[in-house]
Formats: C-alpha cells, sequence, structure tokens
C-alpha cells in the first residue's frame, strides 16, 4: 500500500510540475526555481520506492523510505507553489 500512495504523490507531483507553471501563467522565480532540484530529487525518490527498487547500500535505503519521502515531497511541493 505505501508503494501505491509513493508512485501516485510522484506521478501527482509531476504531472503538476508540468501543467501548473503553464495554467497560472506566470514566470518560475528565483526561489521557485531553487526548490525545483530537492523536489524533483524528491519525486524521482518517490519513484523509486513507488515501483519497489530496493537499493543494497544502506544510506540509499535509509533514504527512500516513506517516512522522509512522503514529507518531502509534500512539503517541498507546497514550498514550491508558494513561492513560485
Amino acid at each position: 500500500m505505501a508503494r501505491a500512495v509513493s508512485l501516485l504523490v510522484a506521478l501527482a507531483l509531476s504531472a503538476g510540475l508540468l501543467l501548473l507553471p503553464a495554467m497560472r501563467g506566470r514566470d518560475l522565480t528565483a526561489a521557485g526555481h531553487g526548490l525545483l532540484t530537492p523536489l524533483l530529487l524528491a519525486i524521482c525518490g518517490g519513484f523509486v520506492h513507488g515501483l519497489g527498487y530496493e537499493p543494497l547500500q544502506p544510506i540509499l535505503r535509509r533514504l527512500l523510505r516513506p517516512v522522509l519521502l512522503w514529507p518531502a515531497m509534500a512539503g517541498l511541493g507546497a514550498a514550491w507553489w508558494w513561492l513560485s
């Protein structure tokens, strides 16, 4: 169930990144542009966890847990929305 949630949240955020800037009709600010890198890394982590990949390195295994990925995706997505 957690993998499905990770995949759905990653899909929703990636679709939002593709569609919302054009719908809002605004240019991307410097603050919004600076948040894109960590947001895209969190979305990639959501896809990795959602598709079921389990890395061999212990540090990556700890980073790709839902307890870290979901708040990171939600917080960075909200921050990008408000600051861009």
